[in-house]
């Protein structure tokens, strides 16, 4: 059952639904079979109070921004969390109400000036903020530049 979905997400014919209601991402075939999910309501790394946007990169990885924790969970295609980002704190990085996220492969160019130059872009991640003085953030992925 779905309780109060907010966001979905379709990557590698998977749906991916933030279950705002249940605390949960849940994931089902594209036929409608549910499939399994990810988190649970707490307030421990890995769990939910509540959760928004989803996304799912390349890799399979699934970002999920939670408003109450106002971050941003990352885990791995095996749903096990692997690093979480973000917070409530003013200044670079900070989330005031997050919502959506977005990961996005195609403007690096433009970012890559703001990245040490040892570094590339691998992705950008935007994050959307309800509330707060920085409406969008910007964040990146990076991988060391071959020597």
């Amino acid at each position: 059952h779905l309780y109060l979905p907010t966001n979905l997400a379709i990557i590698n014919d998977q749906l991916y639904v933030s279950d705002f209601g249940d605390f949960k991402i849940k994931i089902y075939s594209l036929s409608g079979q549910f499939l399994s999910s990810v988190g649970s309501y707490g307030r421990q790394l890995g769990q939910f109070v509540r959760p928004k946007g989803i996304a799912v990169d390349r890799e399979g990885n699934l970002y999920v921004v939670d408003a109450g924790f106002e971050n941003i969970q990352m885990f791995d295609a095996e749903n096990r969390l692997l690093m979480f980002f973000g917070g409530n704190s003013q200044g670079p990085g900070g989330m005031w109400l997050p919502a959506k996220v977005v990961i996005d492969y195609d403007h690096l160019q433009y970012f890559q000036k703001y990245v040490d130059k040892r570094f590339n872009l691998k992705h950008l991640i935007f994050v959307t903020n309800q509330y707060g003085p920085d409406k969008i953030n910007v964040y990146g992925f990076v991988e060391a530049r071959d020597k």
